[in-house]
């Protein structure tokens, strides 16, 4: 079960912030912001009116569903409609 706290480690953070997740993918922020306005980003939190956050699980997922094995795959990808990364 999660709790707050673990004799005295921090737990490991639920949503990091934007730069966080830029750093975490190794992509810009800005490059994060403009695939998230053209929806082929990770999913994203919107924490108040004007900050964003991204699931550190939601991170690990996206990445994990563009992983390939050769170019060849990736090739394939790009030409059955997957958004580009």
């Amino acid at each position: 079960m999660l709790s707050i706290k673990d004799k005295g480690s921090s737990p490991a953070p639920l949503v990091v912030s934007e730069r966080q997740a830029a750093a975490m993918t190794g992509l810009g922020y800005r490059t994060l912001q403009a695939m998230r306005l053209s929806g082929n980003g990770p999913a994203f939190v919107q924490l108040s009116k004007r900050r964003v956050g991204y699931s550190v699980a939601e991170l690990e997922r996206w990445i994990s569903e563009r992983s390939v094995q050769s170019t060849a795959d990736a090739t394939v990808r790009s030409q059955k409609g997957w958004p580009a990364c």
